[in-house]
């Protein structure tokens, strides 16, 4: 019997584009039916194509699901057996998160496609840096945590006018302000939330710094959004945690997912957060683009937190 060919663009995902742009690097790349497979020097990620569990949704028709899993050796799956040290891992967090589901350990990332999205100029670049150093970079942050390692320095190639660029947009449907290296906006949670400062409970601080390099990677841009529900026990609100990550990754109708669910300032409150490299300053609007699907995740996880009885 003949092998078939796997299809270079399952559900017109380029797989193949990405199979490409691997091969200059040290990785080794194969494909297994609609999943590209990368190995590592010691891990194994596996870049898979799926359906969509709905594809008619109101933001369009959905064409198709992307995820990225990378199973944890098994000496780190073992030491990573807490769902607190998971939170402080994901903490510094890049592209992606440390996940339990079913008591398997992985790093897990998820891009949902749309049918009539062109958004491929800031997807494919995103996808390719979480291939090659998204579990690297958070892996190399948490050996740093531990060993006491002087984290990375270097400056952030995002400037005052690329986050100028972000609030001219946010402003329009947000309160925002910009200050430096630095840009906050609130999202109303809520149809009358408008601001914390005017007494409203109800909304989600989001926040760009391009002033906080990150411990492995250095220089970039950090992505923070806090979520204002507080959960006081400290068992649930972990819990809570993971159970946002395991549904960050269902292939359902829901912003891009690259970063992670982590305790927020508070200590006491659920924050989502994500880290862009020096490497994808070039993806003309990916600060934008990260800010809007920050207002979509603010929406989504409100509902589901509301729903668990989280106030």
């Amino acid at each position: 019997m003949f092998k078939r060919k796997p299809n270079p663009r399952p559900l017109g995902v380029p797989l193949d584009g990405l199979e490409k742009a691997l091969q200059p690097t040290t990785l080794e790349t194969s494909r297994e039916g609609d999943a590209l497979v990368v190995r590592h020097e010691k891990l194994v990620s596996r870049v898979e194509v799926i359906p969509p569990a709905n594809p008619e949704t109101e933001d369009g028709p959905i064409s198709a699901v992307v995820t990225i899993k990378t199973p944890l050796p098994e000496e780190l799956t073992s030491f990573v057996d807490n769902p607190n040290l998971i939170g402080a891992i994901n903490s510094m967090a890049t592209l992606g998160a440390v996940t339990e589901d079913g008591g398997d350990y992985f790093f897990g990332s998820r891009l949902t496609v749309y049918e009539q999205e062109d958004a491929w100029n800031i997807q494919f670049p995103l996808l390719l840096f979480t291939i090659i150093g998204g579990v690297d970079s958070l892996l190399g942050a948490t050996r740093r945590m531990f060993t006491k390692e002087p984290p990375a320095g270097g400056e952030s190639e995002w400037t005052e006018g690329d986050l100028d660029l972000v609030h001219s947009y946010l402003s329009r449907i947000s309160v925002c302000n910009t200050g430096g290296l630095g840009l906050t906006a609130e999202f109303g949670l809520k149809a009358d939330a408008v601001s914390a400062a005017a007494g409203d409970h109800e909304t989600a601080l989001w926040r760009l710094m391009a002033d906080q390099p990150h411990p492995e990677l250095g220089g970039g841009l950090f992505c923070l959004l806090e979520l204002p529900h507080q959960i006081p026990d400290e068992e649930k609100l972990d819990r809570t945690l993971g159970e946002l990550n395991r549904m960050e990754m269902a292939p359902h109708d829901l912003p891009p997912h690259f970063g992670a669910w982590c305790r927020g300032n508070l200590q006491n409150n659920p924050a989502y957060v994500s880290f862009l490299p020096n490497a994808l300053h070039s993806a003309e609007g990916i600060a934008l683009n990260a800010s809007l699907w920050a207002l979509n995740r603010a929406q989504w996880a409100d509902a589901m937190l509301v729903a668990s009885g989280a106030r």
